[in-house]
């Protein structure tokens, strides 16, 4: 590596901050209507904070892809999809996708990793509540995705939020709340 590619990530890393690993979820990607060709992957999902309250929710998607070259592309494009614009709506929160560039390895080619940036502006945004109740079913609206049970990494909202929940029932009850 040389130095202008060190300095590069360097200063990526500077600006993501200090991340706090907060849970994860199995899911199930589907690629067409034939349930039998849907994609199995893991969900990671971090808080990095720029100052105490501001920063960003980072959900990075993990999806094997067993080297496939077009199984990696129609996943590549249903990611793409993801931040159509003829879709937005007033209620979507201040989000990015960062569309991943093409593995170099041949190993790196077995999966496909995309990451969904959520800025948020104090540190309740970004609270286990919010990431069930309104982040799973936005991006479950937005993807053809269906997530398992999440699992917190840690506890410090115990009180607050059930250590687990089911994705289909978070996004059952944010329906009804909605009518």
């Amino acid at each position: 590596m040389d130095d202008s590619t060190a300095e590069i990530e360097k200063q990526l890393e500077e600006l993501r901050g200090s991340e706090n690993f907060i849970g994860f979820s199995a899911f199930d990607l589907f690629l067409d209507d034939d349930e039998s060709r849907k994609k199995v992957g893991v969900l990671k999902i971090s808080r990095h904070n720029h100052t105490p309250d501001t920063g960003f929710l980072k959900f990075t998607f993990i999806v094997d892809v067993y080297g496939d070259k077009d199984i990696r592309e129609q996943v590549l494009a249903i990611f793409a999809s993801f931040q159509d614009t003829g879709i937005d709506s007033e209620m979507d929160p201040n989000f990015m996708y960062i569309r991943p560039s093409e593995p170099a390895y041949q190993k790196d080619k077995a999966w496909f990793i995309g990451e969904v940036f959520f800025h948020f502006d104090s540190a309740s945004a970004a609270s286990k509540k919010n990431v069930v109740g309104f982040f799973i079913p936005f991006l479950t609206l937005r993807l053809p995705i269906e997530f398992r049970d999440l699992d917190w990494w840690d506890d410090d909202e115990a009180n607050n939020h059930p250590q687990k929940k089911s994705a289909i029932k978070s996004i059952t009850d944010f329906i009804k709340s909605k009518f």
